[in-house]
């Protein structure tokens, strides 16, 4: 009877490591989900500010910024 009862706690720790294992394989996965998730934010805030900046920079109200950018209409008398 005392083997019995050793023996089932045994059967019960070593299932108790297979869920441990499978636990912390599953949260080792989510860890590297967000760190993904993580990068790709900072990846994507990086981009947006290069693009605003880049069309901040197009979007000249000045006809000097006009003249600036190629193919613009001469406003002057010159051709």
């Amino acid at each position: 009877m005392m083997m019995d009862k050793a023996q089932e706690g045994q059967q019960q720790s070593a299932a108790a490591r297979v869920v441990h294992s499978q636990v912390r394989r599953i949260k080792q996965e989510e860890d590297e989900r967000v760190k993904v998730h993580e990068t790709y934010q900072h990846h994507a805030a990086e981009m947006r500010l290069v693009l605003r900046r880049d069309l901040g920079r197009q979007r000249s109200r000045s006809p000097l910024g006009r003249a600036a950018r190629p193919g613009a209409i001469s406003i002057g008398g010159d051709s």
